[in-house]
């Protein structure tokens, strides 16, 4: 797929969208290019910020790293969409790093021309705060998951919202890929690799999905998103009564 050029790339970003065109073509003459491939660091937690990043292809993964080298996905950035905005405004260093998972490219916007820009215009500045509450409403929602809900619960979550934003109707279900490797979906949902793993199979076990190669189909939406929810356990598989059973003698 050909790439759009540095106009188009700005026009995608929702705050910069209602701009005339000859105030983004002047935008887009400050930017520079910037090429990452698959795993390649764009920036480390700690380092300055200088400009605005636009994705323009591939996708950003923005994260955070323990000391034993786990990982926390905080978000994951595809083309119109921009990274880790808030230390343009608070002056401060980037909070997490940011890493590409695919062959990807972005735009730089050097942090002068990007914060004229706001001074200039309020309605750009307006868009720009509500950007950032959206990405305030989704980190709230990421701790309330990750320090109250069960790791069903959040694969459950997972595996809803991917069905909802990219599933097809089948015969057989919801189908939709799933192109992240257990691990990768683990560091997204705030556990480990065996656990995701185990509880993949907990869900086929009781009917709720199939997996298909990198596929998943969704059989049973409902039971799904009462796993999400957390509002009730999914009905055991047949192993799993047997083993209780056993257990309780």
């Amino acid at each position: 797929m050909a790439l759009l050029d540095s106009v188009d790339t700005l026009r995608r970003v929702a705050f910069l969208a209602a701009l005339p065109a000859g105030e983004l073509a002047a935008l887009s003459s400050h930017c520079a290019v910037r090429r990452l491939a698959k795993d390649e660091i764009l920036f480390s937690e700690g380092e300055a910020c200088e400009g605005l990043f636009v994705v323009q292809s591939g996708a950003i993964k923005v994260f955070k790293m323990a000391e034993s080298g786990r990982e926390q996905v905080l978000g994951i950035d595809r083309a119109g969409s921009t990274v880790a905005e808030l230390p343009l405004f608070d002056g401060g260093n980037f909070p997490a790093s940011a890493a590409a998972m695919e062959d990807s490219t972005l735009l730089f916007l050097p942090k002068r021309e990007f914060l004229d820009l706001c001074r200039r215009n309020s309605e750009v500045a307006f868009a720009v705060i509500r950007t950032l509450a959206r990405r305030f409403r989704y980190l709230t929602t990421l701790v309330e998951e990750l320090s109250l809900k069960e790791v069903s619960h959040r694969l459950a979550r997972f595996l809803r919202d991917r069905a909802l934003t990219e599933g097809v109707r089948a015969r057989r279900g919801i189908e939709f890929p799933l192109q992240e490797t257990n691990q990768e979906i683990a560091a997204e949902i705030g556990t480990v690799r065996d656990l995701v793993s185990r509880n993949l199979r907990r869900f086929v076990d009781r009917g709720i999905l199939r997996l298909e190669l990198r596929k998943v189909i969704v059989l049973d939406m409902a039971e799904l998103e009462a796993q999400a929810a957390g509002s009730k356990r999914a009905v055991p598989s047949e192993r799993e009564r047997a083993v209780a059973s056993i257990v309780k003698g």
